[in-house]
């Protein structure tokens, strides 16, 4: 994808710590994975319909599961103190 932001967008991406390449990335997974759903939909021929698969309450259900778990691990790495973690020295020569 191409995007072209102003400047001002741009501020406000910085500001709020938004990565606008992790968006890109997971944008175009999610539309590679709805890709591949239809593929597979097709060499079955079902017709696979997103929007009503959003609407399912299993769906729904799992994606909930799913967000409480990430979140759960995202703060458990919150909690972990930053020390354990050094860089490693690649064996390049600076300068």
């Amino acid at each position: 994808m191409n995007f072209t932001i102003s400047r001002r967008q741009s501020k406000l991406y910085n500001q709020h710590n938004f990565d606008l390449r992790k968006w890109e990335v997971l944008i175009e997974d999610g539309n590679a994975l709805r890709k591949e759903i239809k593929a597979i939909a097709n060499e079955y021929d079902v017709e696979w319909d997103e929007m009503k698969e959003e609407k399912d309450e299993k769906v729904a259900e799992a994606l909930r599961k799913d967000r409480k778990r990430k979140e759960g691990k995202k703060d458990k790495d919150d909690d972990e103190p930053k020390a354990g973690k050094t860089e490693v020295d690649d064996g390049r020569k600076s300068g």
